[in-house]
């Protein structure tokens, strides 16, 4: 090999593939063929790292080759076409990776920065979102946050495998998903958002619900991630509607749980209104008998009594909530919301209803109004479940997958 490239020595943008195909081989002795005697490596970053540091020389290389499986478990590498601006060539991809220490998930977008001489690499800086590596190491709390179009959006990143993303209803959050997580995480990646003015996640003046699927569907661009199953729960599922009509590219499946294509009953306005006025009054007991009143349509009334912790911790996350978040919510999710029954025919993505059949906030004539105006679309009533599935009945909704 040292004959052939002192004779003939490659490309900068072919020696670079070439080391790179020998690193994802983990053939460390094959891809340190590609660099020079007095190479440079530089990473920046938290020292936690293995990986992080300034070395130079094939020997403390090949330290840093050896070292990088001790750290990280590759899970996926997507990689762009490689930039040739020689002697200098830019790499530029998408990594997804498990955290040994810590079995967390870390992933994000990186940038390579090779350059070569005579068909070696003299020297590689990589660019990468060290912040976020340094939590991974420090913790396996699979939170995660990012600011999408001026909103603060927070949510959870589990497993690996496909990748499920599901989208919550009102006055709830991420954990609200919590017994279908714990059956899905092993075989699944599953990404659980907090919808806007709930948990972690923000608002911005003009979000509506077709705003909000915006965001969502420009994080799942941004961060490289297509073909989808979604699932979305009551305003969750309305959202998840809007991205499948505007966005069909992204989905692979479409799950709808306890949701509604329609705009909220004319007849059911002063209710909502007084609970809107109730909720921004700033007094407790006041906040208090509308979360009571909205968990009454949440569950059963049979499974609230057999499940009273739950219940009680129910009413106290929402009493530390901020009802002016909450209340734009509300705006967004019942008072301002749209009918969008006329683009169910555009989707068709295949798709899943489920409804429960005591659900009194979005009756279960709704989900099979969905089904029926959809091309690919199965319907299901879950028995005895009322307008929280993924708590009541988690199994209904676990056997979609």
């Amino acid at each position: 090999m040292d004959t052939l490239l002192s004779i003939s020595p490659l490309s900068s943008i072919a020696t670079v593939n070439a080391y790179l195909t020998a690193f994802a081989e983990k053939n460390i002795e094959v891809a340190l063929q590609y660099v020079s005697d007095d190479a440079i490596w530089h990473v920046d970053g938290d020292p936690v790292l293995k990986t992080v540091g300034i070395v130079q020389g094939k020997d403390a290389i090949r330290l840093w080759l050896t070292r990088f499986p001790e750290g990280f478990i590759p899970l996926d590498v997507k990689l762009e076409p490689l930039i040739d601006v020689t002697p200098d060539v830019i790499a530029i991809g998408h990594f997804r990776h498990r955290v040994v220490s810590t079995n967390a998930i870390a992933d994000g977008d990186f940038m390579i920065r090779f350059t070569t001489s005579n068909g070696q690499i003299t020297r590689y800086q990589i660019f990468e979102d060290s912040l976020m590596l340094s939590k991974a190491h420090h913790s396996q709390w699979p939170q995660r946050s990012a600011r999408v179009n001026g909103v603060q959006y927070g949510w959870d990143d589990h497993g690996e495998g496909p990748t499920l993303v599901f989208l919550h209803g009102l006055f709830l959050d991420r954990t609200f998903w919590s017994p279908v997580i714990k059956r899905l995480s092993k075989p699944f990646r599953c990404v659980v958002f907090d919808m806007p003015g709930h948990g972690a996640s923000g608002w911005r003046e003009g979000l509506d619900l077709n705003a909000i699927a915006n965001d969502i569907a420009l994080w799942l661009i941004e961060n490289n991630i297509s073909k989808v199953t979604l699932v979305g729960h009551s305003q969750g599922g309305m959202i998840a509607l809007r991205i499948a009509a505007k966005y069909p590219q992204l989905l692979n499946k479409l799950v709808l749980v306890n949701t509604s294509t329609r705009a909220e009953a004319p007849s059911h306005m002063p209710l909502w209104q007084q609970r809107r006025s109730l909720l921004l009054s700033l007094d407790e007991k006041n906040r208090q008998s509308v979360f009571e009143d909205i968990q009454k349509i949440k569950y059963t009334s049979s499974w609230l009594q057999a499940h009273p912790a739950y219940a009680r911790d129910d009413i106290n996350k929402q009493m530390k909530a901020n009802p002016r978040m909450l209340a734009y919510a509300m705006d967004a999710a019942v008072i301002e919301r749209e009918d969008i029954r006329e683009i169910l025919k555009e989707i068709t993505v295949n798709t899943i209803v489920l409804a429960g059949t005591e659900d009194i906030a979005t009756p279960s004539a709704h989900g099979e109004e969905i089904a029926r105006l959809m091309p690919n679309a199965t319907y299901s009533a879950v028995k005895k479940a009322s307008h929280s599935i993924p708590v009541e009945m988690p199994e209904a909704l676990v056997e979609c997958f």
